[in-house]
């Protein structure tokens, strides 16, 4: 009876590497857990990051895009420009003529038009 009171005494004591164990157990759970959520969050940042440098490479391609056309646009300017500098100059053209046929034809004397009518005959 002896070696029953022994062993009984023994058990209803808790053990502490038993309670040590489960500690460490619970804390295992809790260290997964918390890298299995870090895991989830890295995944979705990674995610981020691929959507973010998809969006870079399609704003790069765009500003290229635009560069050109900018480009482009610039050149049509300076033609343009052009274009207009010989249009200008052939209006300047066109008004000295207008203005020497009017010198000659309306400000000429009478006696001028007479002569030159009797000339053309």
């Amino acid at each position: 009876m002896r070696n029953t009171l022994l062993l009984h005494d023994f058990t209803s004591k808790p053990d502490p590497i038993e309670d040590i164990n489960k500690s460490l157990k619970a804390i295992q759970q809790q260290l997964l857990s918390e890298i299995a959520y870090k895991q989830d969050v890295i995944s979705a940042k990674d995610k981020e990051i691929a959507t973010l440098k998809e969006e870079l490479r399609c704003s790069h391609e765009a500003i290229e895009i635009l560069e050109k056309k900018i480009q482009e646009v610039e050149r049509k300017n300076e033609g343009n420009k052009q274009l207009n500098k010989k249009l200008i100059n052939e209006v300047v053209r066109r008004q000295q003529d207008i203005e020497w046929y009017k010198r000659t034809y309306e400000r000429r004397s009478f006696l001028g038009m007479l002569k030159e009518k009797v000339l053309k005959r």
